[in-house]
């Protein structure tokens, strides 16, 4: 008979013993998310969850990680809000509702803190991540989204 696996959803804590298969497993994962990224190391993985307003959440299967989604809270003069990122499910574990139990995860911790909306966005590409979005009631908005790339100052600058 075959044993059903026991699937986890929970937030890494900066006071946890980070070793480093953790963080040879998130870069595995932020490579299926954006091949080619250059990966994280331990002291920002560290600084990272010193940040009182992010929360990274690990999806594990067996023990081993298989999935994370990260969480950063704004609260602004009218509003707290979260803006959801880096939602990855490892290729072996994709189509398997692993994604689902990620966001829904994430969707009653921000209420928990609450947070009245959640954002983010998801390239037209990922068919299965808007699909899988918009069972979970996001709606796109009608709003534009802008970027400007901000050139690093050199040290002599002023």
């Amino acid at each position: 008979m075959k044993r059903k696996k026991e699937h986890k959803v929970y937030k890494i804590k900066s006071d946890i013993k980070i070793t480093g298969k953790l963080i040879d497993s998130i870069n595995e994962l932020l490579e299926v998310l954006l091949p080619g990224i250059e990966g994280i190391n331990l002291e920002r993985i560290k600084k990272l969850l010193e940040n009182p307003f992010l929360d990274v959440f690990i999806l594990e299967i067996d023990g081993r990680v298989a999935g994370m989604v990260s969480l950063h809270y704004m609260e602004t003069l009218v509003k707290k809000s979260a803006w959801v990122e880096d939602v990855v499910v490892h290729p072996k574990h994709q189509g398997k509702g692993l994604g689902k139990k990620m966001m829904k995860h994430v969707i009653r911790e921000a209420g928990k803190k609450g947070v009245k909306h959640l954002d983010l966005t998801s390239n037209s590409k990922r068919v299965a991540a808007n699909s899988l979005y918009q069972k979970l009631k996001f709606e796109p908005r009608e709003t534009n989204v802008y970027r400007l790339k901000v050139k690093k100052k050199s040290k002599n600058a002023r």
